[in-house]
């Protein structure tokens, strides 16, 4: 009995340890990953600042030298990579590497992170979400070596870093900590870390990322511009028309994000794929000069110029944002969709308010952008809880409405795709 119970006591001291350990890593990861992340933040947009925010920065003829130099250096950063295709390294492969061993890839990692930082420096249309994962993804690294880290352990450094990062970016640590385990198709990760403690380093992160970024500037972070709305009980069905035409945008960048990679190979090499992209990508900015960066900061003013304009800026707004955004993505612009996403999405719900003037705007929006980013991602309750604490509760039901029916037009393209590669 004094041999059990001993052994039993030192079991229940190795798992407070354990516990203790995880709550530390946690809270202490979480934090700096944070502070990481709003630094590595704060240069992409320093490096924007510096190139565009000046009287030339909406020339045709600027937009297209400085898209050219930054595809310059995308490509040299490229070569020195020595491995890998122009397309790989985004977002959702880094979120899908997440999940593998941890491996110290110092230099692949860092010009993987030098090239994101210049994409969206350089104006490229997509979201910062790759260079800062980049960058957090090397630090797990670092740490998981020095603390000798067990498999768990790894997981748990690696989702930590990831959840704080993208917790301190979204401003939504359940939004993160679910989008981080959440598959393609909906369902969870088996070997998930628990939600408490992701959830525990979202909210480090975000504090992290609050601190560091108040420290660093002025400027809150804005929050998707909605226009003031009184909650009505048949939202969601006001919202089928946007989440309709959301569903079919996000279709129309599926498709495009699978072929433009397969276009972009038959022309050459890495190089040569990266510079061609870039060239077009410089010729749609200059011709419209909202299609550059995330449309994070630019959606208020697009929204407003093109409902101004009309049904036809809208559109062409919303399907040239997904297209320039599948064109930079496959050219070695690494970054992430949900930013570019939303923006389209508004544009294409903006679009149906006027089209349908029954349809409020903020439900037209919702509506759009719920429907856009599950059919894109396939990842719902990432999408609703990220969309939810990024735009306010404005429209929850058109927002579920669109989520719902952006889930099974996501399962439809999967199993239509999946067909057509196993033929």
């Amino acid at each position: 009995m004094g041999f059990s119970g001993s052994r039993s006591a030192i079991t229940k001291d190795s798992h407070m340890k354990k516990h203790a350990k995880a709550l530390l890593i946690a809270t202490v990861y979480g934090l700096a990953a944070g502070a990481i992340t709003a630094l590595v933040f704060a240069l992409m947009n320093g490096v924007q600042h510096l190139l565009w925010s000046h009287p030339h920065g909406d020339r045709p003829l600027y937009i297209i030298a400085v898209i050219m130099a930054g595809s310059a250096l995308i490509a040299l950063l490229h070569h020195l990579r020595h491995q890998g295709s122009p397309a790989d390294g985004g977002m959702q492969q880094q979120l899908d590497d997440l999940h593998g061993t941890l491996q110290f890839k110092k230099r692949d990692t860092l010009l993987i992170a030098a090239s994101a930082i210049v994409a969206v420096g350089f104006g490229g249309a997509i979201g910062p979400e790759a260079g800062l994962l980049a960058v957090v993804t090397e630090c797990s690294a670092i740490i998981g070596l020095l603390l000798s880290a067990s498999y768990q352990e790894q997981r748990l450094i690696r989702d930590t870093g990831a959840v704080a990062a993208l917790s301190g970016l979204y401003g939504a640590p359940p939004g993160a900590a679910v989008l981080v385990d959440e598959q393609a198709d909906g369902r969870k990760d088996t070997e998930a870390t628990p939600l408490a403690l992701k959830f525990l380093a979202g909210i480090c992160g975000l504090l992290g990322f609050w601190l560091t970024h108040g420290a660093l500037s002025d400027k809150p972070f804005q929050q998707l511009p909605l226009p003031g709305y009184q909650l009505e009980g048949i939202d969601a069905l006001y919202a089928l028309p946007a989440a309709v035409g959301g569903a079919l945008l996000g279709l129309a960048f599926r498709q495009l994000h699978h072929r433009v990679p397969q276009w972009l190979a038959r022309t050459g090499g890495p190089i040569r794929q990266i510079l061609i992209a870039s060239g077009i990508f410089a010729l749609m900015a200059a011709s419209l000069p909202l299609l550059r960066f995330s449309g994070h900061h630019e959606l208020e003013h697009a929204l407003e110029h093109g409902i101004h304009a009309g049904v036809g800026m809208l559109l062409l707004l919303a399907l040239g944002k997904i297209t320039a955004m599948a064109v930079c993505l496959a050219g070695g612009w690494r970054g992430g969709e949900f930013f570019p996403g939303i923006f389209a999405a508004a544009a294409l719900g903006a679009a149906v308010h006027l089209l349908l003037p029954g349809v409020p705007l903020t439900v037209a929006i919702m509506g759009a952008t719920g429907a856009m980013l599950t059919v894109s991602l396939g990842k719902p309750m990432a999408v609703l809880l990220l969309v939810l604490l990024f735009a306010g509760t404005a429209s929850p039901g058109a927002l579920l409405a669109g989520i719902v029916l952006g889930h099974f037009v996501h399962g439809w393209a999967r199993q239509r795709e999946n067909a057509h590669a196993g033929h």
